[in-house]
């Protein structure tokens, strides 16, 4: 077993500074760190946004996992590698109800949860891969806390900046999270003006680059 304490990159407050931004925003200019895998969400309509703490689990084994949530808190969100298991459930009612005590602001299961009712009544954010009434159990055999690990595709570093919502993930790395978010909330800004301007008649692709982006092309390749 492996466990290291937290890596603490953006402040709290840092973190509230550019909770607006949107993973799906962010996924308008930024190409890496966006899950590849489907992922089902506990809370539709809700997002989430946190330092990355780590847990990784080895097959039926959730020993750790148990002990990760008295190292979760407010600002933190606890990203779970199942080492490929899709079967057993690691995430139920008990340990989401210590993740919810703890304040945790999402968790993220690359593998199966339970209990879901339970979940969604707690008010926790959780994105995962499927349900399972299977469960992992207690053996004490292995697993590793605050380590790299892989979620959906994704390389996750502990103090990594995971921003969720039902459109998926997005993982940055604390040095380019405050630019990459405010850059989103930017865009995010202009998108209310450019709706205004299609309900009152311009097109789309006038409204966007799209335009001057076709009538560049045909200005090139004019014969």
């Amino acid at each position: 077993m492996i466990i290291n304490p937290n890596v603490v990159s953006l402040s709290n407050e840092q973190l509230k500074a550019i909770s607006a931004a949107e993973p799906a925003t962010i996924g308008h200019f930024r190409n890496f760190g966006f899950n590849n895998q489907p992922l089902f969400i506990s809370l539709p309509g809700k997002r989430f946004i946190g330092r990355a703490v780590t847990c990784k689990l080895a097959s039926n084994d959730s020993t750790l996992l148990h002990k990760v949530t008295e190292m979760v808190g407010p600002g933190d969100v606890l990203v779970i590698d199942r080492a490929g298991d899709q079967q057993y459930a690691a995430l139920g009612g008990v340990v989401s109800w210590a993740l919810h005590v703890s304040g945790v602001e999402g968790v993220i299961v690359d593998g199966a949860a339970t209990d879901i009712d339970e979940i969604r009544e707690y008010g926790l954010i959780v994105l995962y891969r499927r349900l399972s009434a299977i469960t992992t159990r207690l053996f004490g055999l292995d697993g590793e806390i605050n380590t790299p690990v892989t979620c959906c595709g994704v390389c996750v570093n502990p103090g990594d900046i995971v921003l969720g919502d039902e459109n998926g993930f997005v993982v940055l790395p604390p040095e380019e999270a405050e630019s990459v978010c405010r850059r989103a909330i930017e865009i995010q800004a202009t998108e209310p003006g450019k709706r205004e301007r299609i309900a009152k008649g311009e097109h789309m692709a006038d409204v966007t680059r799209a335009g001057a982006l076709i009538k560049e092309y045909f200005e090139k390749n004019a014969k």
